[in-house]
């Protein structure tokens, strides 16, 4: 039995050592792949000032990537544990013996397994990183809710798929032929006074080293466990980001995704409010608590002022919403780098915004919440994937507009089932739901398509044909999909030459060839926009339609920094009138996607009711932006809202609106703080009463609502 024991004692030290070299390993691949994350999307100019940070951001991912080692060493350990628990009885003998002597046939496949886990989400974030400028977050769940066959053909496209599995398969033969070595080769004895170890000794060892493991899993010796809240090492959002790792970046979305079941009171609550959402309402109208109506949300109802014009013309509102229009590229467009094509020339001819934000950085998140007129809440699911999908909103454009007389309808130039938006649109008052199907058939068919639906040119002789077709007046809000991965344009297309200034060059991260695809497209659909609008002001319609163009969200292939929250976010808003009702927006207003409906509502209609959270962009109130990342900002500066105000960061502009950096909390960004949190809190109250009651549009004067 002695000789028996100091076997399996002399087995369990080569196992560990086996597995400490394996983490030895493993660790210096996750600082070589972190060294390589830093040199792909790292700005070399701003990471020359912050060798400390990086230095700092390498030893915090090493612990990262230390406490993944430490879950997959669980099992080993925990097994080795339970072997040293039966050394003391001669009966289990035969049958650990041969088990423990072949434990690692274990090893090597489990290790192969997990290890190839975590290189293949650490590619993934790679990848996701290219794309979103974040590690993994909630939207890679996307893939599985979006259009998958779409997607996958998006990554096939714009990535080197092939030679990414080729790596991977490559990387995994050669981990498990090294794990073979490592394991199964050469025999080592411990000295002869170790042999000599008691079993107490020898069981109480392996229990310590798994405990030990635990606590390693942890990360941390301190109250809370090592989590992302750790990363905030730098001002650099960048290098915060390289501390993290993929794993760890995919288990927080994941937890984040399981807490998406938010409470309808979730921001009320998060802001201060509580259960007293009547505070909430008059902080955010700026009136005494006791002025506040028993029904409050008559408080967002308003009227249009009487409108000759709009009564005697009854004009066509056309909302546009172009697919991964950002404002910031605006900045860039110059004669060799013209990104705008001829819509540059309708830009200065008419008004537009470009200090203005969407509601969220995601397509479907933007497009829900410009249907129902509203901002979207900092803690909440995408309206068309929570409980709010069949629930008609008193505050939806489509009914607003369908009670002065109007048609109203939603074009999508793909597959409007796509995130069930068609769904949520007929619950908002649409009349009709016209997707590339409908398209085609209006158009006696299509010459090309793309993998997510139809090419713009499309789209806009669709628009322009049911405008001009159409007896009554009509909404339109329409969202094109050409300026999407994997950016495909029409064979008929010729793409202009686009010279990238250096200054951009040195900002972009991820594949150059990749840039100049989303570049091309981004022209695409500026041109045939361009083209759209000169036909439309060419037409009869010119005197009788008012179009308004957004984009759904920006794209992000540059190291936006810290300072950049605003360029990170903007996209623009055009505004066409005809000339009887034409004038200028003040260029450096600031605004928000749910400020677009009650603009439209004050120029098109006249002494109609509505219900708005949002304000007329051309009226006298303070202008302001918010997006749901917790941003208000204005032309003073900003705040970053947090739960308690002790903890909100109050900003100043840096440059004439270029960058906001750390200020000071003055009176008025105290407010504005004030005005971020009341409003995403009213939201909470608002759908929570319109899922309370889902008749559709009634008075809704009624206060025992």
């Amino acid at each position: 039995m002695k000789n028996v024991r100091a076997q399996w004692f002399n087995q369990s030290w080569l196992y560990l050592k086996r597995i400490l070299i394996v983490n030895v390993v493993f660790l210096f691949i996750g600082f070589l792949w972190r060294w390589a994350f830093m040199l792909t999307f790292g700005d070399s100019r701003e990471l020359s000032g912050l060798s400390g940070d990086v230095f700092k951001a390498f030893v915090l991912g090493s612990r990262f990537d230390s406490t993944i080692l430490f879950y997959i060493n669980a099992i080993p350990l925990l097994l080795l544990f339970l072997f040293s628990l039966f050394t003391f009885w001669k009966g289990f003998t035969p049958v650990l013996n041969p088990l423990f002597s072949r434990f690692s046939r274990f090893l090597i496949p489990y290790y192969t397994v997990m290890l190839f886990i975590v290189m293949f989400f650490s590619a993934v974030d790679f990848g996701f990183y290219s794309f979103y400028q974040d590690r993994i977050n909630v939207l890679i769940f996307g893939y599985f809710e979006d259009d998958t066959w779409a997607l996958t053909k998006t990554m096939w496209s714009n990535y080197p798929i092939i030679w990414i599995i080729l790596g991977l398969g490559l990387f995994t033969y050669l981990l498990w032929k090294g794990l073979k070595i490592n394991f199964t080769q050469g025999r080592e004895w411990l000295p002869a006074g170790i042999q000599k170890i008691s079993y107490p000794v020898f069981v109480l060892f392996f229990f310590v080293l798994f405990v030990l493991n635990g606590v390693g899993a942890r990360g941390s010796l301190a109250l809370f466990p090592l989590s992302e809240m750790d990363t905030g090492i730098s001002k650099s959002i960048f290098v915060n980001h390289l501390s993290f790792n993929g794993v760890r970046a995919l288990t927080r979305a994941m937890e984040l995704k399981s807490q998406q079941n938010s409470k309808w009171d979730s921001n009320l609550r998060h802001f201060g409010y509580g259960e007293n959402y009547r505070r909430a309402f008059a902080d955010f109208y700026q009136i005494p608590e006791a002025q506040v109506p028993a029904d409050p949300l008559q408080l967002m109802k308003k009227t249009t002022p009487k409108n000759l014009w709009a009564e005697k013309t009854r004009p066509h509102v056309l909302l546009l919403v172009m697919e991964s229009m950002g404002a910031y590229w605006f900045n860039y467009n110059h004669p060799e780098f013209n990104l705008l094509g001829d819509f540059e020339k309708h830009l200065q001819q008419d008004t537009y915004l470009t200090h203005f934000l969407s509601s969220t950085n995601a397509t479907i998140g933007s497009l829900s919440c410009l249907m129902i007129g509203s901002p979207q809440r900092p803690i909440s699911e995408f309206l068309t994937e929570s409980g709010y999908l069949q629930v008609p909103f008193r505050s939806s454009p489509a009914r607003v507009f369908k009670s002065a007389g109007y048609k109203a309808r939603f074009l999508y130039g793909g597959n409007p089932g796509w995130r069930e938006v068609n769904k949520f649109a007929f619950q908002q008052g649409f009349d009709a739901v016209d997707g590339e199907n409908e398209i085609a058939e209006g158009l006696g068919g299509l010459k090309e398509k793309h993998d997510w639906g139809i090419y713009d040119e499309d789209l806009f002789d669709y628009v322009f044909k049911t405008l001009s077709d159409a007896k009554d007046p009509q909404f339109l809000l329409t969202m094109t999909t050409t300026n999407h991965p994997p950016y495909q344009l029409p064979s008929t297309y010729q793409a202009p030459a686009l010279t990238a200034p250096a200054e951009l060059k040195g900002r972009l991260i991820g594949d150059a060839s990749l840039a100049e695809k989303r570049f091309r497209t981004y022209r695409y659909s500026s041109d045939k926009l361009a083209q759209f609008m000169a036909k439309l002001k060419n037409s009869p319609l010119k005197d009788k339609v008012i179009v308004a163009i957004t984009g759904d969200h920006t794209f992000w292939i540059v190291n936006f920094t810290e300072q950049e929250l605003l360029q990170k976010g903007s996209v623009p808003f055009y505004l066409y009138m005809p000339s009887a009702i034409r004038k200028k927006m003040d260029p450096e207003a600031f605004g928000s996607q749910a400020d677009i409906p009650p603009t439209l509502y004050n120029l098109a209609l006249s002494e109609v009711p509505y219900y708005s959270l949002g304000r007329d962009l051309f009226g006298k109130t303070g202008d302001f932006a918010v997006n749901n990342s917790n941003l208000i900002v204005d032309r003073t500066g900003g705040v970053l809202a947090s739960g308690k105000a002790a903890d909100d960061q109050a900003l100043d502009w840096e440059g004439r609106f270029e960058r906001l950096v750390r200020g000071e909390s003055t009176e008025h960004k105290k407010q504005l703080a004030v005005k971020y949190k009341s409003l995403m809190s009213i939201l909470d109250y608002y759908f929570m009463k319109e899922k309370q009651d889902q008749k559709g549009p009634v008075d809704h004067a009624d206060s025992s609502r």
